[in-house]
């Protein structure tokens, strides 16, 4: 005993001096810029599954309460072992990241906690290491070449390495090692770290929103402060510059707000008041801008067009509050350029930049998962429909990033020969969802104060107010232009001075409908009699081969399943009463032969798809067996809600109609007009008989909605959240049935996802 006992002394002193005279790793060596680092992590296996299914939603990112303090994250930490280029940490904290946009259960970003356990843990004074798995961008060129185009023009910013990530020997290819907000970083760029520090996300400067910045470190109470100061003065008409210049500091916004604009940050702070830090240095009490989350430049147009206007400027972003106050003073756009051109000038060089690209690309290829290289699928415009793509994504999106380099800055020159282009639409408020669920009074919150919002509740003076101040007459809000709002709600004398303001008659939304259906679909007579005056198409076609004319035959339950997303409260009487009418009027006005038009109160008419689609959703499986014995399409998708009759079926859980339609060829993987597939329908409501019969016909779980969710995630969602697309869906079911089926689906999901 006593010999295994000196032996079991040897072997722990000779780990502890393996231990001690380990490398000492430097913040060089985690943050270089000619290799890639290797981060080895070793986690028992029940520890991984708990953390990577963790997640948010956006009731929990996004809802009310959030105005008045920060959302908590949904993350915990579970200890681990983690090893940086054969250095060993072995007790360390190890967690999920990430908003909405980057969510993975595969590859998840990742937080190491390296004083989780050791409290002396670090390396150079960083205790906390961030993995981010570049899901927005594939061509992991953002985070590597942004950050280093922040510190090379002088505008704080964290420093990026690549690294190659293994969770307990599986390869999950290379993420960005990005330098967390830390003493380190706050001293190379201030020289002291005791300030205040604060997080933005999906936040501004607006009154009563002085408790959503996420409190970092320093004096609370100080920041806090200045932040109620800031407020103050963006709200008061009579601010000037120099009024803002007392809190933050102009030189330093001026170039930080530029390089966003130049790269296309549109997911940062002046593009979407999203993914920054502010530190409040003590040494002259002034904030000071640091950008975050970069995993979204290098593109021309923001990817959140639905929420903006297309034809703002492409040379500078004014989402943000300070950034659109500032940029309504003449020496504020002034001061833009001068920095935007100084930059140009100094740090563009393109032959530069397109070589940085290339020895990136060259240095992280070999180590790229086959995740990072094929598009599994992608959408087909042409043929309207999701299909198999052999374009690799690496590739392809490394192009993108060449030609953006190429044309970025003839492009912006273009823009502003003449001077900085007046743009003089009023950002946003931050986006909330309210407490009860309600998402239709949440998105409507969206456009108060917009064009839109005045078109749809019909206010002729804020309408000509909107548009004397430089608002487009054909953006989109929330997916519609004006014209559509106002159609929509049957606000005629609103649409009338769209029109005379140069609103596109036949403008479409982003699903291709027009004013014209919308005013069908909700039996706006006078709204579409104006419209047909004014040239209106009857015949255009949505993205479903539906016409205004069509629309006259979409029934009741149908038209009431829409109207809660909308927002709208309507009876039947006053629909069928209105679409009557539209009946005569495109029979006189639009010269339409009666017999070729649904009878709104006659359904027997409604198209095939109309009586499949209520089928599917109904459980009427004799009407399905009898329209696929007749030859019908069961990929067939209904006009209006985009839906599958696959994906109708598994929402409802009728499992019959499931296994029917993939006899007949329904494909299990086809997709909705959201991108969701039959299997993320099942999945949301707990239909699990219906999930495990679609994975086992080939149903991929790992395939992404819209939203960028897979189906587990839809098993997951918070009640709350699902209370309200419920409602909005104007499904009841029972709550703790769907909670007791969630609960199996996600045990099928997470078994199917081990095979």
């Amino acid at each position: 005993m006593t010999k295994w006992i000196l032996c079991l002394a040897t072997i722990l002193c000779f780990g502890i001096a393996s231990h001690s005279n380990a490398k000492e790793l430097t913040l060089d060596d985690i943050f270089p810029t000619d290799r890639v680092i290797d981060v080895q992590i070793t986690v028992s296996q029940r520890d991984w599954d708990t953390i990577r299914y963790q997640g948010r939603d956006f009731m929990t990112a996004l809802g009310a309460s959030r105005q008045f303090k920060p959302m908590e994250r949904p993350y915990t930490y579970v200890e681990a072992s983690v090893s940086i280029d054969g250095v060993v940490f072995p007790k360390v904290g190890l967690r999920k990241k990430g908003f909405i946009g980057s969510l993975s259960h595969t590859r998840p970003s990742l937080k190491i906690k390296l004083n989780h356990v050791d409290k002396k843990g670090g390396i150079e004074g960083l205790t906390n290491l961030t993995l981010n798995n570049n899901k927005q961008d594939t061509s992991l060129m953002s985070q590597f070449m942004g950050y280093a185009l922040f510190n090379a023009i002088g505008s704080p910013a964290p420093r990026c390495a690549y690294a190659k990530v293994t969770v307990n020997g599986k390869n999950l290819g290379i993420y960005s090692h990005v330098e967390t907000m830390r003493p380190p970083l706050l001293k190379r760029a201030f020289g002291n770290s005791d300030g205040p520090l604060y997080e933005g996300t999906v936040v501004d400067f607006y009154e009563n929103w002085e408790n959503s910045f996420e409190h970092k470190r320093g004096d609370d109470a100080r920041g806090r402060a200045q932040i109620n100061a800031l407020i103050d003065l963006l709200a008061d008409r009579k601010t000037t510059e120099a009024d803002i210049g007392e809190l933050v500091d102009l030189e330093s916004f001026y170039r930080f707000w530029a390089i966003e604009g130049l790269v296309g940050f549109w997911d940062g702070y002046s593009g979407n008041k999203n993914n920054f830090f502010f530190y409040l240095n003590p040494d002259d009490d002034k904030f000071y801008f640091i950008p975050w989350g970069m995993d979204s430049i290098f593109t021309k147009m923001s990817k959140l067009e639905f929420m903006n206007h297309r034809r703002a400027p492409i040379s500078v972003k004014t989402q943000g509050l300070i950034a659109y106050k500032l940029y309504q003073f003449e020496t504020g756009r002034q001061r833009y350029a001068e920095a935007l051109t100084t930059i140009l000038d100094n740090h563009w060089d393109v032959s530069e930049l397109l070589a940085e690209l290339e020895r990136a690309a060259v240095m992280v290829e070999p180590h790229l998962v086959p995740a990072q290289h094929t598009i599994e699928e992608e959408w087909d415009g042409n043929r309207g429909e999701w299909g198999k793509s052999d374009k690799p994504t690496f590739a392809s999106e490394l192009d993108e990033v060449r030609d953006f380099i190429r044309n970025r800055e003839s492009d912006i020159q273009a823009e502003i020969a003449n001077g900085m282009p007046v743009w003089r639409k009023r950002p946003d408020p931050p986006f909330v969802i309210p407490e009860d669920g309600d998402f239709a009074k949440g998105f409507l919150k969206l456009i108060e104060n917009t064009l839109a919002g005045a078109a749809r509740d019909g206010d002729l003076k804020a309408i000509k107010q909107h548009i004397a101040e430089g608002a487009d007459v054909n953006a989109l809000h929330f997916e519609m232009p004006p014209l559509t709002w106002a159609a929509m709600m049957g606000q005629t004398a609103a649409a009338e001075l769209l029109l005379g303001h140069g609103a596109d008659i036949n403008g479409r939304n982003r699903d291709d409908n027009t004013a014209l259906h919308l005013a069908v679909f909700l039996g706006r007579a006078e709204t579409a009699e104006l419209l047909l005056k004014n040239g209106a198409d009857v015949h255009a076609k949505n993205d479903d081969g539906a016409t205004p004319v069509d629309i006259l035959g979409v029934p009741w339950e149908m038209t009431k399943l829409l109207l809660g997303p909308m927002g709208i409260a309507l009876e039947r009487e006053q629909l069928e009463a209105g679409r009557a009418k539209i009946r005569e009027i495109f029979i006189t006005d639009a010269k339409l032969d009666a017999k070729t038009l649904p009878n709104v109160q006659d359904h027997s008419t409604k198209s095939p798809m109309q009586n499949l689609s209520e089928a599917a959703f109904t459980g009427d499986l004799t009407t399905i067996k009898r329209a696929l014995a007749d030859g019908a399409d069961p990929n067939m998708r209904d006009p209006q809600s985009g839906s599958t009759l696959l994906a109708t079926a598994a929402l409802m859980g009728h499992t019959k109609i499931v296994a029917l339609l993939l006899e007949h060829g329904a494909d299990v993987n086809t997709k909705s007009r959201d991108g969701g597939t039959a299997l993320h329908a099942a999945a949301f409501l707990g239909r699990a008989e219906t999930v495990k019969l679609l994975l086992e016909k080939g149903a991929d779980a790992a395939l992404k909605n819209g939203m960028g969710g897979a189906a587990i995630d839809g098993a997951n969602l918070d009640w709350t959240f699902t209370k309200g697309i419920l409602g909005m869906l104007q499904i009841e079911v029972d709550e703790a049935e769907v909670k007791a089926g969630r609960a199996e689906v996600i045990k099928l999901i997470s078994q199917h996802n081990r095979k």
